[in-house]
């Protein structure tokens, strides 16, 4: 064993710890976190304003949706929606006809189940990584990241293909429809922008409070 300089104090790392501050081969990081080869996982925080819009954009999406399904099942008049068939802008025949389901189910139904799942995915406990502490409530979970990111995209493809029946082929186009249709495209990109600009949390606390 090599002699200790005289004067010079002597240094150990800590439990688990390789010199310069990196986690050893014991695999415990930071936050008590495992990682894979001594490595704690990066715990990633989005934007502070992604959780919040995203939860409000499924919440009013939800409402939509569900509106669009009682006027479906109860044939009720749209609020605010003209009935005449000669009228560009006519829910009834958007929302009624061959083109307003799929596979049996009607699409209102489907675009409120799609809302609530959203929703529950986009709720503040599935923005929490389950591994770090409660106050960490922006972090990534990366299961739940994945399926937000999987369902808005799902989300954009059907708007896409009802726009085209929409307007290729039902020649009518409905106020209702285009408000969630106009809200999925935003969750598409809020969900997108959330996982592109998230910064290590080590980061954000390192930055200057504005």
């Amino acid at each position: 064993m090599a002699a200790q300089a005289p004067g010079r104090p002597s240094y150990r790392p800590a439990p688990g710890r390789q010199p310069g501050g990196r986690p050893g081969a014991t695999g415990e990081g930071t936050d008590g976190g495992q990682g894979a080869e001594g490595d704690a996982p990066l715990l990633l925080l989005p934007p502070r304003w992604a959780p919040p819009a995203s939860f409000a954009i499924c919440l009013l999406a939800l409402a939509d949706s569900a509106y669009l399904t009682y006027a479906h099942y109860t044939a009720a008049r749209i609020f605010a929606c003209p009935i005449s068939s000669h009228s560009f802008v006519n829910c009834a025949a958007v929302t009624t006809g061959p083109y307003s389901k799929v596979f049996g189910v009607p699409v209102a139904v489907l675009g409120l189940v799609w809302s609530a799942a959203m929703l529950a995915l986009c709720s503040p406990p599935a923005w929490r990584a389950p591994q770090w502490r409660a106050e960490r409530w922006r972090a990534l979970a990366p299961w739940a990241g994945r399926l937000r990111l999987v369902g808005s995209a799902t989300g954009v493809g059907m708007v896409f293909w009802l726009v085209y029946v929409e307007l290729f082929k039902k020649d009518h186009l409905c106020e209702y429809c285009t408000v969630v249709h106009v809200l999925t495209v935003a969750l598409f990109v809020v969900v997108v922008f959330s996982a592109a600009l998230a910064v290590p949390a080590e980061a954000e606390e390192a930055s200057p409070a504005p």
